[in-house]
């Protein structure tokens, strides 16, 4: 259809009525709320509520991310998200004392979760710290000072183990030294020295890359300690085991979380309006954007709630930049999310979706151009559809691969292509005859060009720039049209000739009109006329949709040539069928994606460029909306 007029909205109610028309609003669905801007009054603050309810949702989203490793439900790409009404997500709120006892359980399980980890990994690096003097059969408790000496362990680095050698030496006569063995890159030792030379022996000790092992607190021979630990860590891998036990049965109520968060989310995006209303002592203003066409709904709505409140609506002035909000048949809506790829349409400007999603429809299907793979992905996408009912743009998406599914069976048969399987009776072979579907292919990038100069000068005459459709757009369409019955020879071609002249004087006549001087304006012509180049490379860039439908057909001939190698036997026709299923499989992947992105990006540079405008933001009014549930009315 269009895009949607928008009226702005001004109301003022009594403070009392706030909360109460706002979630009548939320419910209806129908407003976006702006910051007002009303001179000289303030803003309102945001209400004590939307503090606590931002701490309620971190605690809840704390404790979904401490379950979520322990979350082994599989579900499958199909499964749909649970339904949910909006009766039932306002009344969560009766189930806050039941989340709050859930929520408490998963903090003391996630606690001692915690707990458990840490002590399992100190044990882990006593373990590690004691496992190079596992052979040191002696109390730890001895090691250390006595009465005449001093003792201690620790362990060398490979690359002192020599210097290590001419230091044991060297303090023969005053020191007792005992490799306890060698692990990896280090030699673990045990000296016992004279306090005389102590402090020098273990000075050297340290330059020659000594480290001491710190066994402060430590009883019994490290082998023990040792078991000890590994002893403790079993038990501690017991205890985790029956709390993991115990976080499956909290995980398996993990669906009344999810629907807190919903519940919450859209609490605190109704909330978050206060701060743009303003606000006196007893009263409050607000402002937002209304779809023309529901304003008696808002109004209605508005009066039942506050019968003493004051609402008017109001069409956007020019200054103002209202929200966009467009409105097209069944048909068409899916093909908005190609255009919200590109760029949201401004207000007021024109919606390319109807006109936009013909050329898709029929560009993908060329480009794809098989009648099974179309099959598949319509099949395909239809499944998803009515098994995992997916919403915004996922939804979108499926529809137009539904759609264009459609198309490439249409095509695939003018073109007898299924499977790739020769000898399919055709209209146009492309193997055969490629340069019947590149004339194809050149057709259809000439019509969409062409539209797309109608629908621009169509927007400039709507605009009341009558000048400006018959300067930029109409000269084009007769140069473009005329340059196909020159191609045409005969009496066309004689009418083709003139027409595409006439096209270039005009061009070269105003192309420079806004520019000031002769010079100027012959160098603006000048550069019009030599804009037939750039007319002539975009439709050129249309010979991708026969690079493209080429392709896919010759990859399905490569693997049914590959796939047919193995038949003649058992084994021969299951590894063929193997082989086939395979190579279809991807070359419908791949080239699914190729087509989509191609076809896309024609519409975006070779059609938008024609007359699009851009960099609109789209209509949001403030409404129920849902993470984990779909919402049924």
């Amino acid at each position: 259809m269009a895009i949607l007029s928008m009226e702005k909205l001004t109301l003022i109610a009594h403070a009392d009525s706030k909360q109460r028309l706002l979630k009548v609003l939320q419910q209806l669905g129908k407003v976006e709320v702006i910051s007002c801007g009303v001179p000289d009054l303030p803003l309102a603050c945001a209400p004590e509520s939307l503090s606590r309810l931002e701490e309620r949702l971190s605690c809840l989203r704390e404790a979904l991310e401490a379950i979520r490793p322990y979350d082994e439900s599989k579900q499958s790409f199909l499964t749909p998200k649970p339904p949910m009404t909006r009766e039932q997500l306002e009344n969560l709120p009766e189930r806050f004392a039941e989340a709050d006892e859930l929520i408490g359980k998963i903090q003391r399980f996630s606690a001692d979760m915690s707990a458990f980890k840490a002590q399992r990994q100190r044990l882990r690096n006593r373990i590690a710290l004691l496992e190079p003097y596992a052979h040191f059969d002696a109390p730890l408790e001895s090691v250390g000072p006595s009465r005449y000496t001093q003792s201690l362990l620790g362990v060398i680095p490979a690359e002192g183990v020599t210097a290590y050698s001419e230091i044991r030496e060297k303090y023969a006569d005053s020191a007792y030294f005992e490799e306890l063995g060698a692990s990896g890159k280090t030699q673990s030792i045990f000296v016992v020295m004279m306090h005389s030379v102590c402090e020098q022996l273990v000075g050297e000790l340290k330059s020659v890359g000594m480290t001491e092992a710190y066994i402060k607190e430590l009883t019994g021979t490290p082998k023990d300690i040792i078991a000890d630990a590994q002893k403790e860590i079993e038990r501690l891998d017991a205890q985790e085991k029956e709390l993991t036990d115990a976080a499956k049965e909290l995980v398996a109520q993990k669906s009344l979380l999810l629907a807190l968060e919903d519940y919450l989310l859209n609490e605190i995006a109704r909330e978050k309006c206060f701060e743009r209303l303003s606000e006196t002592q007893s009263a409050f203003v607000m402002e937002g954007w209304v779809v023309a066409e529901d304003r008696e709904k808002v109004k209605a709505a508005v009066l039942e709630t506050a019968p003493e409140a004051y609402i008017t609506f109001r069409e956007p002035l020019d200054d103002e930049s209202p929200p966009t909000a467009v409105k097209n048949p069944r048909l068409v809506e899916p093909f908005e999310a190609v255009t919200n790829m590109y760029s949201y349409p401004q207000y007021n400007s024109f919606d390319p979706n109807p006109v936009m999603a013909v050329f898709y429809f029929i560009i993908f299907g060329i480009m794809m151009g098989d009648a099974a793979y179309g099959a598949i992905l319509s099949i395909g996408a239809y499944i998803v559809l009515r098994l995992k009912k997916p919403t915004g743009m996922f939804r979108q998406v499926t529809t137009i691969i539904m759609y264009c599914g459609i198309s490439t069976v249409l095509w695939g048969l003018f073109f007898g292509s299924i499977f790739s399987i020769d000898g399919v009776p055709a209209v146009i072979n492309p193997i055969k005859e490629p340069m019947k579907l590149l004339l194809v292919c050149l057709g259809v990038g000439f019509t969409h060009i062409i539209t797309g100069l109608i629908v621009g000068a169509y927007v400039n005459i709507k605009r009341g720039k009558l000048l400006n459709a018959l300067f930029d757009q109409v000269p084009w369409i007769m140069v473009l049209v005329g340059a196909v019955l020159l191609a045409l020879g005969g009496t066309a071609g004689a009418v083709g000739t003139y027409l595409a002249l006439a096209g270039l004087v005009v061009v070269f006549l105003t192309n420079g009109r806004d520019r000031k001087g002769i010079f100027r304006k012959f160098i603006g012509g000048f550069s019009g006329v030599y804009g037939a180049t750039g007319y002539l490379s975009d439709i050129l860039s249309y010979c991708r949709l026969f690079g493209m439908g080429l392709a896919t057909g010759v990859i399905g001939m490569v693997f049914n040539t590959i796939g047919g190698l193995f038949f003649g036997s058992v084994v021969g026709y299951i590894l063929g069928a193997v082989v086939l299923v395979i190579g279809h499989v991807f070359n419908i992947a791949i080239n699914a994606l190729g087509c989509f992105v191609h076809t896309a990006r024609l519409q975006f540079i070779e059609f938008y460029s024609r007359f699009y405008e851009g960099g609109g933001h789209i209509f949001s009014p403030l409404i129920y909306s849902t993470r984990h549930f779909r919402l049924e009315d």
